[in-house]
């Protein structure tokens, strides 16, 4: 594929943090992206000159639409920069095949695999799930756009991928927790809304959850299609959950975001509900101001409990106070992190501060507790 750059620059820079993460949102890159393309790449050992930086931010859109200062990955003998233009960050030289992806001649950005080891350190165990989920799911968050995201025919990468790749990075810094990260990301979430509402949904009660088994998001499930003489089709459902043996009625659960406001939509959404339950499986949908009703949320977990044929849990009015006080702190640090902000550790450094009971801060309880 040809780039419009003026000249081939005299050394290669790798592309990572954020600066690599809002590359991978890239629209014009989508397609590339999402047919997986990956290079390998040398860690460079040293940071480009002022001069080289500001030849590649002209030559290469994406550059010149981030935001500065630009992470780079440098080799951890090289001496570190911190300028207006670019802050470096340590690396090994020798990085696994198919670590980076090629944004244009000179410019390699970190793969979708490699991204989520490198900003392990600086997020917290919620915001690691939370990149993850976007990661593989069918969005890339764009800010600047109306609905604040484009959507994706397919994910980035997928678990399996991360794993393959955390298995060819070794014990380096942050590949343990991004491994227990991946028990709570979610897997082709269709927004960053859906994934909110999984999390709060699928996470354990101890972290603000309610402990629901999700069995997957926006996956295919065959229905007779009213309206078309019941013949086969299919329905993706937002986040379809089950019951802890398997074999209980399945509960599906549908964000009624801002698309779902037209005629024809809740039309659509009618004959979606009509078609679940034909199936047995009972549709819940949620609309923004639901999801943002704790007593409502509480009471929808409450009903989806007994179709699933989920025992209540016998728990003293203590616990039952201090389980919604997680429900709550789950939901508004769920709030807080919009993907482009990445700064939940100074969150818990504050409320560790006021409070001396640290177990409840995300970034230092283990991943796993995440887990259903």
């Amino acid at each position: 594929m040809a780039f419009p750059v003026p000249y081939r620059m005299c050394m290669d820079i790798l592309l990572t943090h954020t600066t690599a993460l809002e590359t991978l949102r890239s629209a014009r890159l989508r397609r590339r992206l999402e047919r997986r393309e990956r290079c390998d790449a040398r860690v460079p050992d040293r940071a480009p000159s002022g001069e080289e930086l500001r030849a590649f931010i002209a030559a290469t859109p994406e550059l010149a639409r981030a935001s500065l200062p630009l992470g780079l990955l440098v080799t951890r003998d090289a001496p570190r920069s911190r300028t207006k233009l670019a802050h470096t960050h340590p690396s090994p030289a020798e990085l696994p095949a198919g670590s980076a992806f090629e944004v244009a001649p000179g410019v390699l950005c970190v793969s979708p695999e490699h991204l989520p080891a490198v900003m392990a350190p600086s997020l917290t165990d919620l915001e690691l799930a939370f990149l993850l989920s976007e990661l593989l799911g069918l969005y890339a968050i764009a800010p600047d756009l109306e609905k604040g995201m484009i959507q994706r025919r397919e994910p980035l990468t997928t678990p399996a991928l991360v794993l393959a790749h955390l298995d060819a990075l070794g014990s380096e810094r942050g590949t343990d927790r991004v491994r227990r990260a991946l028990a709570s990301a979610c897997v082709q979430s269709g927004s960053p809304q859906e994934t909110r509402l999984s999390m709060r949904l699928g996470l354990a009660r101890m972290r603000g959850g309610y402990g629901f088994d999700v069995l997957a998001m926006n996956d295919p499930v065959a229905v007779q299609r009213v309206r078309d003489a019941m013949r086969p089709g299919v329905r993706k459902p937002d986040i379809l959950l089950r019951a802890p043996d398997g074999n209980g009625r399945g509960v599906a659960v549908e964000y009624d975001g801002g698309d779902h406001n037209s005629t024809e939509a809740h039309a659509r959404d009618a004959e979606r509900h009509t078609e679940l339950i034909a199936l047995g499986i009972d549709e819940h949908i949620v609309t923004a101001r639901q999801y943002h009703d704790l007593d409502y949320m509480d009471d929808l977990a409450e009903i989806i409990r007994k179709a699933l044929g989920i025992p209540k849990p016998h728990l003293t009015r203590a616990q039952q106070a201090r389980n919604r006080q997680l429900r709550q702190r789950l939901y508004k640090e769920l709030e807080l992190i919009d993907g482009v902000h990445w700064n939940g550790r100074e969150r818990a450094r504050g409320r560790t501060c006021a409070t001396p009971v640290a177990d409840d801060e995300w970034d230092v309880v283990p991943v796993d507790a995440y887990g259903v």
